[in-house]
């Protein structure tokens, strides 16, 4: 019985990697702002998430997404992911430059960004960096917090791609 479970669980575990594949189409986030496959933030969180993110769309023309997986596939980094996602979802440079792609392994913590090229105007790569490895990753080392820590990197986000100061 113990091997049964022991078996199961080592083929189950692949299965609940993501891939760039098992991610929603282009036609599917049209108005998608937060993706949350790894289930970490609630829903209030999340509503205000999207609440957020859709004003500064409709404000700015600037697109943010948010996507959270669990684990990513074998040999897939946080960065490499990313790239793929945003590349997929973008697939010129037409359609990528407004948009920036926020992406978060919750099973190692390993977070990546990307912004097309009008995005990075007002998004310098320091300020990308910062929101990865200090607003995102405090909330996390504190406990896991992954509600605070996509509000605390949202509100930089916006404020930056509305071109107020960070």
């Amino acid at each position: 019985m113990a091997l049964l479970v022991l078996a199961t669980q080592l083929f189950a575990a692949p299965a609940s990697a993501t891939g760039v594949y098992q991610m929603p189409t282009q036609s599917d986030i049209t108005h998608t702002w937060v993706i949350d496959k790894a289930e970490v933030l609630s829903r209030l969180s999340e509503g205000m998430l999207n609440k957020k993110l859709d004003n500064l769309a409709k404000q700015t023309g600037e697109e943010v997404r948010l996507v959270t997986v669990r684990r990513l596939d074998y040999g897939e980094t946080p960065a490499s992911f990313t790239k793929a996602l945003f590349e997929k979802w973008f697939p010129t440079p037409e359609t990528q430059a407004n948009q920036t792609l926020l992406v978060i392994d919750t099973l190692s913590n390993g977070i990546a960004i990307r912004a097309g090229e009008q995005a990075k105007s007002l998004l310098s790569d320091e300020i990308a960096a910062s929101v990865t490895s200090e607003t995102m990753l405090a909330p996390l080392r504190d406990g896991e917090k992954y509600n605070q820590a996509f509000l605390d990197a949202s509100d930089r986000l916006v404020a930056v791609l509305s071109g107020k100061p960070d």
